[in-house]
């Protein structure tokens, strides 16, 4: 997954790119728009970035070829579709770029965005099991991805499997869409265990075993699922702790409360709804496995995230986290709970498996780079600009 790195020729144009997810929150979408922006001022010295910012957050990058202006509106709103192209000032910008999901309307420069998935028109139920959801986000989502795929002069997506989806569900856009897989914040690496284990202790007593969960509560998580395997495996063994990183009130979800109601669980499982980044690490570095059974990801990030840290990780055997996950983890059918629960055991009954597996998902998880990310945009830009661009196909192609 080696990428030139390096630009062919200058760019000289003026981008402008929405940063509003750099509201001093955490999320991944942020987290992809800064690491952006820091490799693409790197590898461009010539590049000019406009960037579109929050009013709680207005310069998140200081640097001299960047230029901020704010924007209030929350990002995925009627606002941005609507008002943000009669707000902005777009003298002097070439080409904008949204690296969330839709584009505004009415752009009077050439644009591109960043399509993570199209969860939402290909099955909202994977998204939410809340009515009102689904009538209000999923009508937004399902009116303006399409608008906004059909304005767009490009697109980028996070993973193959996204770019093939996107091209199934859009014909037109056939070879107008470009893959810039998720780097890999170097954040995330092993943490002695020393050192994590205090940060755990509200939670877990040192060197407890544990099945770690991460992610938002939303039904393609499959937590449901994932708990189902756990009590398969280990409702006899009481040394082993479920620990749940969950965003998303499970309330909205019957089966997991079913769930989380057997009596074989006792006190077992430890639901957290918030952690630091040291406090992420340090569960990523002291799971006995990380289990990211999803129905369905754009990327699959928390899997990758897992990997560095040196987790041993069982994840699905289709789609963005088997792409993601390649070599570097034990690959199971989402949907088999058996299948799962036979894989969490595997893990606890034999560490070389454990040992080898963490091994093979820290080298996995080392070959995606925010640079490599970066060179792929950068190549999208003078695409669209007609520029010379780097014919370098994208990792994993």
């Amino acid at each position: 997954m080696t990428q030139k790195t390096t630009s062919s020729a200058p760019t000289d144009a003026c981008i402008m790119l929405d940063a509003r997810y750099l509201n001093g929150r955490h999320s991944g979408i942020g987290r992809y728009t800064y690491n952006l922006i820091l490799e693409l001022l790197q590898l461009d010295e010539s590049l000019r970035l406009r960037l579109l910012t929050h009013p709680d957050n207005p310069v998140p990058v200081d640097h001299p070829r960047v230029r901020c202006q704010t924007f209030a509106a929350a990002p995925n709103s009627f606002s941005t579709r609507l008002l943000l192209p009669r707000t902005i000032d777009f003298r002097d910008v070439d080409l904008f770029h949204s690296p969330f999901n839709i584009l505004p309307g009415q752009l009077p420069v050439p644009a591109l965005f960043t399509l993570h998935d199209i969860m939402w028109l290909l099955n909202p139920d994977y998204c939410t099991d809340v009515w009102w959801r689904k009538l209000v986000t999923g009508t937004f989502y399902q009116t303006f991805i399409p608008r906004s795929v059909a304005r767009a002069d490009h697109i980028l997506t996070v993973s193959h499997t996204s770019r093939r989806a996107i091209e199934e569900h859009f014909p037109a856009m056939q070879s107008r869409v470009s893959v810039t897989y998720n780097g890999l914040d170097p954040f995330f690496s092993p943490m002695p265990a020393p050192q994590a284990w205090p940060l755990l202790g509200r939670w877990l007593a040192p060197r407890s075993r544990f099945v770690l969960v991460v992610g938002q509560g939303s039904p393609y998580k499959n937590h449901p699922g994932a708990l189902r395997a756990f009590i398969e495996a280990f409702a006899d063994d009481p040394t082993i702790y479920f620990v749940l990183v969950r965003r998303l009130d499970e309330s909205s979800n019957q089966e997991l409360g079913q769930l989380l109601a057997d009596p074989r669980l006792g006190s077992r499982v430890i639901r957290i709804g918030y952690v630091s980044s040291n406090e992420l690490r340090a569960l990523y570095s002291t799971a006995m496995a990380f289990l990211f059974p999803s129905f369905y990801e754009g990327f699959g990030l928390p899997a990758l995230e897992a990997m560095a840290c040196g987790a041993p990780v069982i994840t699905s055997n289709q789609g963005a986290p088997a792409e993601v996950c390649q070599g570097g983890a034990l690959m199971v059918d989402p949907h088999d709970t058996h299948a799962i629960a036979n894989a969490l055991r595997q893990l606890r009954d034999d560490p070389q498996l454990a040992t080898d597996l963490s091994h093979r998902g820290r080298q996995r998880a080392a070959t995606f780079t925010w640079r490599a990310c970066a060179a792929s945009a950068l190549a999208a830009y003078r695409r669209v600009l007609g520029l010379n661009h780097d014919p370098t196909p994208s990792p994993g192609a």
